[in-house]
């Protein structure tokens, strides 16, 4: 039994009830839930191509998603197809994404490509673009303009404002009582490559001033004098990162009025394998780690920010996840690698770090069958899946824990309180000091557990042995299983698949490799 018994209510969703608006929920431990239709929902994503975003190409790409247990599609609006003649607007591509979304049983996340994209323009519509003078561009430190758009005019802010409303008016005219779309993403991966800052003449008169009060107070610092006075080598980072945020809250906020979706930011981090340059090493002004108190104070339109993470080192991977798991902030990751490294991973963003959810960048494929590539994320999301109302069950009380293979690093113990868990991968060499995991072959080993009851457990993960014990010291030393059954969630209902016993649990209870979802019962004695 649950502490709480996992009550999800049947509903009839009809033309006259419209279905509640995704939202985020805090838990009782300070995390965070995302509910989507009332429900915890673990968004398990994968992205397209940057020029995916068009019904006919995504004929193939919605079958894959589902042969490969996605439950969410991330998808690009550009801002130069749907207003290429200024105020003028096409939504007729929106429409096929929700529509074709909609046929295969699939939730979206749209992704406002306006005015940034990778720190540059290249989905503004032509009419901004050609005209230099009413939307102009950042100059570099020799006076050269970027191909990115300066974030002080007021006529390029209203211009992109202006669309991003339109897009979210038609987004709840078509959606407002289905919820096809669960979220929106705002920009993507905004600021500036290339120079440090903006040192156009409009720019540089800005940068001469003194430190607005917002920016120095989300630093702890007093604005007693201009950016580089106030921040030294940060300061024109900061000067930066201050007017873009001033941009795409301005822009997400004339969005949030038309339609409350949560909307989010995400971020090209500034966590990089070389030498620390805004500008070059990442783009400047962006909500890096650097900057993301900055953001936080400012932008207040947006439900939270997200980092881009390519890292294919786990403990690089978790280093530049970890900032953004706040409690101000809920982590996602939208955009990642699909191979296993990131696999595993994921596990750990959902699990120690209590993630709402992954997406894999760049997911397309054949019409039939799923591509080798593709195996251990369809097998991850597939296990993942199964087990989402348990997982959210467990990381409501603060006991969802995650253990991931690494070189070395075999045998790993996680605390609940009462109770310890070892996840062992690999098998066993029995010395000095008991049983040591060997490792697998392949480093395939990983797993999510989590505490939904005084004495029960779910177990859900690949290649792993799990044995528990009460805490050191307890009057009852010893933990055994009183039950341990294998099975899935399949449409918010437990469907048990087999009893799990003798050999299956006499050494610990046995993760496949093709992975399992097991719920277990202990006693002490």
């Amino acid at each position: 039994m649950l502490w709480q018994r996992w009550g999800i209510a049947l509903c009839a969703v009809s033309s006259l009830v419209a279905a509640p608006m995704p939202r985020l929920a805090r838990d009782n431990n300070g995390s965070f839930q995302f509910m989507v239709d009332d429900r915890p929902f673990i968004i398990l994503g994968i992205q397209t191509n940057n020029s995916s975003g068009y019904p006919g190409e995504l004929e193939r790409t919605w079958p894959l998603a589902r042969r490969i247990g996605v439950n969410t599609v991330e998808i690009p609006i550009q801002w130069q197809a749907v207003e290429p003649v200024e105020g003028q607007f096409d939504f007729s591509g929106v429409d096929g994404l929700v529509a074709g979304a909609r046929k295969h049983d699939l939730r979206l996340i749209l992704a406002w490509f306006g005015g940034f994209k990778n720190a540059a323009m290249h989905f503004a519509p032509a009419w901004v673009k050609q005209d230099t003078h009413k939307y102009p561009r950042m100059i570099d430190q020799a006076g050269a303009p970027m191909r990115t758009l300066a974030t002080y005019p007021d006529s390029t802010i209203q211009a992109d404002a202006r669309a991003f409303a339109a897009f979210m008016r038609h987004l709840k005219e078509i959606d407002g009582d289905r919820h096809t779309v669960i979220a929106v993403q705002v920009e993507n991966e905004a600021g500036v490559l290339g120079t440090d800052r903006d040192h156009s003449a409009a720019a540089e008169k800005l940068f001469a001033q003194r430190v607005p009060e917002a920016a120095a107070r989300a630093f702890n610092k007093s604005a007693t004098g201009a950016w580089t006075e106030v921040f030294g080598p940060h300061g024109g980072e900061t000067f930066m990162a201050y007017y873009q945020a001033l941009y795409v809250q301005k822009v997400a906020d004339a969005g949030r009025k038309e339609f409350g979706l949560p909307l989010f930011l995400n971020v090209w981090t500034d966590i990089q394998d070389g030498f620390y340059e805004p500008g070059f090493s990442h783009p400047s002004g962006g909500p890096t780690t650097r900057m993301l108190p900055l953001y936080k104070a400012l932008v207040s339109a947006v439900d939270w920010i997200s980092p881009d993470i390519y890292k294919s080192n786990h403990v690089q991977f978790i280093e530049e996840a970890t900032p953004y798991a706040r409690a101000d902030n809920p982590l996602m990751i939208p955009e990642t690698g699909r191979a296993l490294t990131y696999c595993k991973s994921m596990i750990s963003v959902l699990g120690d770090l209590k993630g709402i959810g992954v997406s894999v960048f760049g997911v397309e494929g054949p019409a039939e069958g799923i591509p080798e590539s593709l195996h251990d994320l369809a097998a991850t999301y597939r296990v993942v899946g199964e087990a989402t109302p348990l997982l959210a069950e467990a990381k409501k009380h603060g006991k969802l824990r995650s253990a991931v293979e690494q070189e070395g690093a075999a045998t790993l113990v996680l605390d609940f309180g009462d109770y310890e868990a070892m996840a062992q991968f690999g098998p066993m060499n029995y010395g000095y000091g008991g049983a040591r995991a060997a490792g697998t072959k392949g480093k395939t080993g990983r797993v999510l557990i989590g505490q939904t009851g005084p004495e029960e457990f779910v177990i859900a993960g690949f290649d792993t042995t799990v044995n528990f014990r009460p805490r050191y010291g307890s009057q009852k030393p010893r933990a055994d299983f009183v039950s341990a059954e294998e099975g899935v969630y399949e449409n918010g209902a437990w469907k048990p698949r087999r009893q799990l016993s003798g050999d299956e649990i006499f050494f610990g209870l046995r993760i496949p490799p093709g992975g399992a979802v097991v719920k277990v019962k202990l006693m002490k004695y």
